[in-house]
């Protein structure tokens, strides 16, 4: 506060003409000395505020009253010589009818040569050069970090316009902060390319909002990023602040939701009132869906308090005070629980669905994250696009991450296609320390069981291919387990459908040709898969021999056991024929299985191929 007053009674001396007297010298160096907060209660920052008003607009200082001396020592005449000076500028402001006499922007500049001249006129103020020098350099470091767009109204407070910030500055409130400028850009995102160009126009509004409003447009004021966890929502928002150059808040839905109650709702307030203050502004909040949920009817008190937090929402997007220049960006995976009146036009009515990424995306991603990762010629991208398909962003760069860890660990600087294939079976299977202590009669059986679901998936012209078998024995649930490819559509077709149903039954299938009725317990899963399958083929797909709908009559579910029943069996006799006509096969391929572990579906394929080329006849 001592600085600001010193401030004060700089550009008092400044401004005032000859005849200073020695009384009024001793006047000012007191003014820091002096209790000024029992008439102006307010903040440092308030008179900091005025001081670069007034010096700015260059004003006379009441030199009348400083040249004739009728400034005294006591406090209450200093008090109303401030008085009169702050209204006669509030006054000067309030008269400004026109834009022309209204100040467009204003900051103090002091020099050393100001210093200079005022100590040689005024010897009493030597020690204002030294002090001022240091005022000096303090606002040359202010004025390094300080927006290029800010001005200030006739009352001091700082107005923040459009343009580019200089620096990382950070600001907050009691529960927000603000990142000025995004590191993130679109170029760290890989892949999505029509996804960007959705996102190019929202940045085009925030930078050119004038651009839009000839022709009767209303821009939207947010949009609802959502699909599965791991592909990228809260990154493609940061990308979206960094590309449009603007203010970045990110909050959590759950942030919120606390005890008290009101405290919802203020937050709210807290956060518009912060982003209206450094427009524009993009506001992400992570799993909207715990803040924008549908509101309840039942009477319960955690629930009402969350419809009001929703209330002050809606009411903030699209009420009567205008929130130009922010924009809201929210991400969920549970686009279904959200209110419809949040998503409704005129709020956040844009919706875009982030889904797993296609080819072309995994291979962007992929080499984004093998960057900086080496990897030997046993790695190819092309091939590693294949293997990753139906896996997630997040997942993708696991898996490179883990890769190039597991090399390290086994003190190599490259990581190899096998360090890959261990890290893809414990993020498909899991992985506990210990192996499975099973027998050699019992891992026999396994992999006769496991042949068993390949030869059907080999032979299958409707399914996703098989891709490899493998036995793990340190997977916590399953000892061993074959892989298919993830199909790119989720529509599929009743003979899709039914060779799944043959695939399942495959294993048990072919422990009963080797084994007779010394079974194992490892079909189990298998059969719940199977029985849950038909049902949903028969009630909902209509695939059964009769067209029959979802019903509670105990008529309709006889007839549905009864269609389920014949599904599988149909299903039962068609794998048993291939599995009987493939026993040699079968044995063959359970024996490579013990000795490597894991079988790629080229190097069976082969095999049929070379030995077992009748198989290629039968028809499923």
């Amino acid at each position: 506060m001592k600085s600001v007053f010193f401030l004060l009674s700089l550009v008092l001396s400044f401004a005032s003409c000859n005849g200073f007297s020695h009384r009024f010298i001793n006047s000012v160096r007191d003014i820091s000395n002096l209790n000024l907060f029992r008439k102006y209660p307010l903040s440092q920052n308030h008179y900091e505020r005025y001081i670069k008003r007034i010096n700015s607009k260059n004003h006379t200082i009441q030199n009348y009253e400083i040249a004739n001396g009728h400034l005294r020592n006591e406090e209450e005449n200093v008090e109303d010589l401030v008085t009169r000076i702050m209204r006669q500028f509030n006054e000067t402001d309030t008269n400004s009818t026109t834009n022309a006499n209204r100040p467009r922007g204003f900051r103090i500049v002091l020099n050393k040569s100001m210093f200079q001249n005022m100590a040689n006129q005024f010897p009493g103020l030597n020690g204002f050069e030294e002090e001022g020098e240091e005022v000096q350099k303090e606002n040359q470091n202010n004025n390094e970090n300080d927006h290029p767009g800010v001005y200030y109204d006739s009352y001091g407070n700082p107005i923040r316009t459009f343009g580019r910030r200089a620096g990382n500055q950070v600001k907050s409130s009691e529960n927000f902060q603000i990142i000025t400028k995004s590191p993130i850009s679109f170029g760290d995102v890989g892949g999505y390319q029509n996804i960007k160009r959705e996102l190019e126009q929202c940045i085009d509004i925030l930078a050119n909002y004038t651009k839009y409003a000839p022709y009767n447009v209303r821009t939207p004021k947010g949009l609802i990023l959502e699909g599965p966890p791991g592909n990228g929502k809260t990154l493609l928002a940061k990308a979206l602040a960094g590309e449009a150059n603007t203010s970045f808040i990110t909050v959590s839905g759950s942030e919120f939701q606390e005890k008290y109650v009101g405290v919802g709702s203020s937050r709210i307030r807290e956060l518009f009132k912060l982003a209206i203050s450094n427009i524009p502004c993009i506001i992400f909040i992570d799993e909207i869906d715990a803040l924008g949920r549908k509101r309840s009817s039942d009477g319960d008190t955690s629930g009402n308090e969350r419809d009001s937090t929703l209330n002050e929402l809606l009411v903030a997007l699209d009420g009567f005070k205008n929130t130009s220049g922010v924009f809201v960006i929210g991400a969920t995976n549970r686009a279904d629980l959200l209110d419809s009146a949040l998503t409704r036009p005129g709020r956040i009515d844009k919706r875009i669905y982030i889904g797993n990424p296609d080819s072309v995306t995994r291979k962007a991603v992929l080499e984004i994250h093998s960057k900086g990762k080496p990897y030997d010629s046993s790695v190819i991208i092309e091939d590693l696009v294949e293997l990753t398909n139906g896996l997630s962003c997040a997942e993708i760069e696991n898996l490179t991450n883990e890769a190039m860890l597991n090399a390290l660990r086994h003190n190599r600087n490259q990581f190899t296609s096998a360090d890959l294939d261990v890290i893809m079976n414990k993020m498909l299977a899991g992985w506990q320390p210990t192996d499975h202590e099973f027998t050699a009669n019992i891992i026999d059986q396994i992999a006769i069981h496991e042949l068993g679901h390949c030869i059907v998936g080999l032979l299958s012209t409707h399914h996703s291919k098989m891709t490899k078998v493998i036995i793990n024995l340190s997977a916590p649930n399953s000892p061993a387990y074959t892989v298919f490819e993830s199909s790119a559509s989720n529509i599929l077709t009743r003979e899709a459908l039914f060779e799944h149903l043959m695939i399942l039954l495959g294993g048990r299938i072919a422990e009963e040709a080797f084994y007779g009725v010394s079974v194992s317990t490892g079909a189990i899963n298998d059969f719940q898969e199977a029985l849950k399958l038909a049902e949903k083929m028969v009630c909902y797909y209509g695939m059964g021999k009769k067209l029959i709908y979802p019903s509670t009559s105990d008529k309709y579910k006889e007839i549905i056991d009864t269609e389920v029943a014949v599904l599988i069996q149909d299903a039962y006799e068609y794998s048993e024929y291939i599995i009987r006509n493939a026993k040699g096969f079968i044995q063959e391929g359970a024996t490579m299985l013990k000795q490597n572990k894991v079988i790629k579906a080229e190097t069976l394929n082969a095999l049929i191929r070379d030995k077992y080329k009748h198989l290629l006849d039968l028809k499923v």
